[in-house]
């Protein structure tokens, strides 16, 4: 591995080794048919703590990665959900679950291991897969190191700098991004996060709801 990590500069790979580099390969030069599949929204297509033999590819949507009912992270199109598994001896660390609904490619899992494995960049897939995982978990921690308001407004600001559309002078948050599952993911009850999200719009860091969005975080804050 560190071999081939001498051959690359940083920026290299994350260029030629990206998800969007991944998907062309199976699909282009490797000619993998992964089964196209619509996914309804809350359906768990993945189960914690269950061997996993399928990758999914989104094509369109949002999905929700939770551990016991609790919303850790999400992952939206153009990403792969399943390849994390590798490194947990294909044992499934997550639920995922549909946030609405999806389209998505299913690939079997072996076949892109045996990809990755025929090529010796394929090593280079599984780092970058290893070193997002390890950004995923260390921004977990660092939000737990923030106290108070500060935490949750970081958390939110996150969310719409990912997942966030433009509206004028908001950044909305898809409407699958609703009160419960927000004040689940913030860690708070649902009546503190009730008064919380009214304290935040007094503030001008929330701007008032519309029928597209609860959320929508004013754009001066991002």
């Amino acid at each position: 591995m560190n071999g081939l990590m001498e051959l690359y500069e940083k920026k290299e790979v994350e260029q030629l080794f990206s998800e969007k580099k991944l998907i062309n390969l199976l699909m282009n030069e490797h000619r993998l048919i992964p089964e196209e599949k619509k996914v309804n929204k809350k359906q768990i297509i993945m189960n914690e703590g269950e061997k996993n033999e399928y990758v999914f590819y989104i094509k369109q949507g949002i999905v929700a990665f939770k551990k016991q009912d609790t919303f850790l992270s999400f992952s939206k199109e153009a990403h792969f959900v399943g390849l994390e598994t590798f490194l947990f001896n294909d044992v499934q660390p997550y639920t995922v679950e549909a946030m609405e609904k999806l389209e998505v490619l299913v690939f079997k899992k072996i076949e892109i291991l045996d990809v990755l494995m025929a090529m010796q960049e394929g090593w280079l897939y599984l780092y970058l897969l290893n070193k997002e995982e390890k950004i995923k978990i260390q921004k977990s921690c660092s939000y737990l190191h923030l106290k108070g308001n500060h935490r949750s407004k970081k958390m939110l600001t996150e969310l719409a700098k990912d997942f966030g559309i433009s509206d004028g002078e908001a950044i909305t948050l898809p409407k699958c991004f609703g009160k419960k599952c927000v004040t689940n993911y913030l860690g708070l009850s649902f009546n503190t996060g009730k008064a919380l999200f009214e304290k935040f719009r007094r503030e001008g860091f929330l701007l008032p709801p519309n029928q597209e969005s609860f959320f929508r975080i004013h754009r001066d804050n991002l």
